[in-house]
């Protein structure tokens, strides 16, 4: 999962060397899907970081990217990520995962591709997923909600290592879901309050 400290800064100056000797001129969105969630303690949550705004099979294909998703720790904790196969398999060494991982309120995905610009653009259409990342949720009540957002300062890198404005990020929410208890409670009560109108009725 994360990976060595020195890796990661390796990672992080080869994303901003790559970056300087262009302008930023394209804009990518990243969001978070599904953008809401319905859970409760105890269920676990899986949501796909995915960017869009790129050219389909075209000259925008995303080389690298390092991104952080912000979340409550009293209400969620980080059990895991995957990353997508759109940046090339990181198990056969077509990509470097440089991912930090938990970091306390936040999870960094981070990696780099080692494919060719022909190669990614083949790989990769105008919108799909980064990573997968994985939650449990440990206290969240019936009425409460929580939220998960990408935080600024993300960056994302084409195929010829020039940076892609990021012109949205997008959020999601997860809202807590009333226990079955509540529910029989509710249903038993509405049942009641059907029987007296019938009876008042007749």
């Amino acid at each position: 999962m994360p990976r060595s400290p020195l890796l990661r800064s390796l990672v992080i100056v080869l994303l901003a060397c790559l970056g300087l000797h262009a302008s930023i001129a394209r804009s990518a969105l990243i969001e978070l899907q599904p953008s809401v969630l319905f859970a409760g303690p105890g269920d676990s949550l899986a949501l796909d970081i995915v960017v869009g705004g790129l050219s389909s099979a075209g000259p925008e294909s995303l080389g690298a990217f390092d991104i952080s998703v912000g979340f409550d720790v009293s209400s969620i904790s980080f059990t895991g990520y995957s990353l997508g196969n759109f940046l090339g398999d990181v198990g056969l060494a077509e990509a470097i995962d440089a991912s930090a991982g938990d970091m306390g309120g936040a999870v960094n995905l981070a990696e780099v591709s080692l494919l060719a610009a022909s190669d990614l653009d083949l790989l990769q259409s105008d919108s799909f997923v980064l990573g997968t990342l994985a939650f449990d949720v440990v206290n969240l009540g019936p009425s409460d909600v929580t939220q998960l957002s990408v935080l600024s300062g993300s960056l994302l890198v084409d195929a010829f290592g020039s940076p892609l404005n990021v012109a949205s990020l997008g959020g999601a929410s997860v809202r807590g879901v009333p226990s079955p208890g509540t529910l029989m409670l509710l249903v038993a009560s509405m049942l009641g309050w059907s029987m007296v109108r019938y009876r008042q009725a007749t």
